[in-house]
């Protein structure tokens, strides 16, 4: 008789797998309740990024497709715990960060949330989205905060540091140390009683219940020490917190006979019902502080937004280019370069009738050029327009053709006497003074007897008065006298007549050369030429030969 031995066939033994879950929103997945207590307990996110005030907002960033300040603090506060050396963490870069520490962790032995049985080893879950954490679907986004966080509890120096002190744990006994740092007392946010983390209740049908902050958040979840544990949320409002309050009292166990005790799940949904009546309150202040926060917070918004679009009439969206009238050339190549796509922006705001003709310029004006500015409805320009009628009130430099209307009353800034100024008032002491509006009545008229002298030898020339000579009547020669000595007996008084400054509506002519001429004094050439007969002027005489 012949024996065949047995063969055992080795089973290979599957770890602790939980199924999938079908949840169709972040709010039914144990991870983000995960994730937010360990934010609430661990970090400082909460008190300093405006609009984390409860696990929806957290939601709410986790569904958004692109960066959101909310989801990229967490992210920051995250990447420091693990790599405290880590300094650029802004958001266009925080992605890469993220995708480079979860990448680093994957390459180790140590199972993580993305560990395959079949290829025994982690996958990463930046593969073929090129590192980009904001366009991944909120079920990935969601393992990848779970993930971090795990790695925090297990990595992280301060994390871990905060762990021990609460729970008296002494690490290197070896060491001796004066004194040993004693545990927190209850009331610090990091002692053994605030950072653990245990349900609010369980209900007689040992249903657990679990609350992270003050809002009005509820989850419910069966047993989570097995793998059939079901978890979803119960509340997110305080009108549906109230209807759940009142669904537990209506399923509260009735009163006990005489002699009879109540069982542990009995006891257990009373305490349940005390502790969610007692939170009323609790959430009616929390929600009246996260209402005001958001109000702030828009009403910021707004103010931001105002001071946008709120512009000057001064102020330019963008850099202009001048052009100058002596070079012709440039004007026209930069015709256009002055205006910018934002000024269409920047005229649709304004509103003519709220602006007014006086807010601001007319956005087709061209300073210093003589081209028309006018569009017809075909988008050409149409007849010669007052180019520099924009400039009304403003100090133009009649150098650049400014006409007198721009001109100001105000006497002309003072020049420095330098060699070079000293030589051209030399050069234009020939020229004659013609820039002189005299006056035809007062002190500073020209008497009938007087004689007005362009210039005179040895004499300082200005602009603001004038050189008159009035004749010394001669008597008559006689017999004896020598008619001779009637020719150098002429003695002519100076007078100065200070004609103040110009006037307002006297302007000066640019010339080809870039020299000032002067305009023609209002003085009639009749009345001149009236004035100069019977003169023994110099002048006269020359005009006389």
């Amino acid at each position: 008789m012949k024996t065949i031995p047995l063969v055992e066939t080795a089973v290979e033994k599957k770890g602790h797998v939980c199924p999938p879950s079908d949840a169709t929103h972040p709010k039914d997945r144990w991870e983000t309740l995960f994730v937010y207590a360990f934010i609430c307990k661990f970090t400082q996110i909460r008190s300093k990024v405006e609009g984390l005030d409860s696990p929806m907002d957290l939601e709410d960033a986790i569904l958004v497709k692109e960066a959101n300040p909310i989801m990229t603090q967490i992210l920051a506060r995250f990447i420091r715990n693990l790599r405290p050396q880590t300094r650029n963490l802004s958001s266009d870069v925080i992605s890469t960060t993220v995708a480079t520490v979860v990448q680093e962790f994957s390459r180790s032995n140590e199972r993580s949330v993305f560990w395959n049985d079949d290829l025994k080893k982690n996958l990463d879950p930046f593969a073929g989205s090129d590192n980009d954490f904001w366009k991944m679907n909120w079920d990935t986004k969601l393992k990848i905060l779970r993930q971090l966080t795990e790695l925090q509890l297990c990595h992280s120096t301060e994390v871990k540091a905060l762990i021990d002190r609460a729970w008296g744990v002494i690490r290197n006994k070896h060491k001796k140390t004066e004194t040993t740092a004693p545990p927190p007392p209850p009331s610090d946010p990091y002692s053994q009683e605030n950072l653990l983390f245990i349900p609010l209740g369980q209900d007689s049908q040992r249903k657990r219940y679990w609350v992270a902050d003050d809002s009005p958040r509820v989850y419910v979840s069966t047993n989570p020490w097995k793998v059939t544990s079901t978890f979803q949320c119960v509340c997110s409002t305080q009108q549906e917190y109230i209807t759940w309050l009142d669904g537990l009292k209506q399923t509260t166990p009735p009163e006990t006979k005489a002699g009879e005790r109540r069982t542990k799940p009995e006891l257990s949904h009373i305490a349940l019902v005390k502790a969610a009546e007692d939170r009323l309150s609790t959430i009616e202040a929390e929600l009246v502080r996260i209402q005001r926060a958001k109000k702030k917070i828009a009403q910021r918004n707004l103010l931001i937004a105002q001071a946008e679009v709120r512009e000057t009439r001064t102020r330019r969206r963008a850099r202009p280019d001048y052009a100058y009238l002596n070079d012709p050339e440039i004007e026209d190549d930069h015709e256009d370069e002055y205006r910018d796509e934002g000024d269409d922006d920047y005229d649709e705001v304004m509103d003519e009738d709220e602006a007014g003709p006086s807010t601001r310029a007319s956005h087709n004006a061209r300073r210093r050029s003589a081209r028309a500015t006018v569009l017809n409805n075909n988008g050409n320009r149409s007849g010669p327009v007052d180019d520099w009628g924009d400039w009304r009130g403003e100090r133009r430099s009649a150098r650049l053709g400014a006409p007198a209307e721009t001109q100001l009353d105000g006497p002309p800034p003072k020049r420095a006497r330098t060699a070079e100024s000293n030589a051209s008032s030399l050069e234009g002491a020939s020229a004659p003074q013609k820039s002189i509006k005299l006056k035809s009545n007062g002190a500073a008229a020209i008497k009938p007897t007087e004689t007005l002298v362009e210039s005179v030898a040895g004499k300082k020339k200005s602009r603001f008065w004038v050189y008159a000579v009035e004749p010394v009547a001669v008597p008559e020669a006689t017999e004896d006298e020598p008619s001779s000595m009637n020719v150098d007996i002429i003695e002519s008084t100076e007078s100065k007549r200070f004609n103040g400054y110009r006037d307002k509506t006297a302007a000066s002519s640019v010339t080809d050369d870039g020299g000032r001429a002067s305009v023609e004094a209002e003085t009639d050439g009749d009345a001149y030429a009236k004035s100069m007969e019977g003169s023994l002027s110099p002048a006269s005489s020359m005009d006389e030969s």
